[in-house]
């Protein structure tokens, strides 16, 4: 299972690649913070939560993720993001899940504090 909280959000740019996919639910993860990267987000660890949905991806499907997230499993220093296990609060999920965790440093000024990617950029596009 995969948590996405960003472009792959249905309705949104990337959404397409999980389209042969089983979406899962709506879901708030812990945890973790969201931030504005300018054309994407990001998340990393931290104190707060993060909304998003989760899907049960095959291992083809986990590949095109991987490869849309420049994780590379064999060269972790040069990847853009980490894929990593995940904790699901609402609903309770006791499965693993993972989601990508952005590889690199980022401004605070850039934090997303509602952590909804959706509503945040659906706020700046009024």
């Amino acid at each position: 299972m995969v948590f996405v909280y960003g472009s792959l959000l249905q309705g949104l740019p990337l959404s397409h690649i999980l389209d042969s996919s089983e979406f899962l639910g709506n879901v708030v993860a812990g945890g973790v913070v969201l931030y504005d990267l300018g054309a994407y987000p990001a998340i990393k660890h931290g104190d707060g939560a993060v909304v998003g949905e989760i899907y049960y991806v095959d291992d083809k499907t986990l590949q095109n993720l991987d490869a849309v997230e420049g994780f590379y499993p064999d060269n972790l220093r040069n990847s853009l993001y980490h894929r990593r296990k995940i904790k699901i609060l609402l609903p309770c999920i006791d499965s693993d899940v993972a989601a990508y965790f952005y590889n690199g440093s980022i401004d605070n000024s850039r934090l997303i504090t509602s952590g909804d990617y959706r509503g945040y950029i659906n706020s700046k596009a009024c």
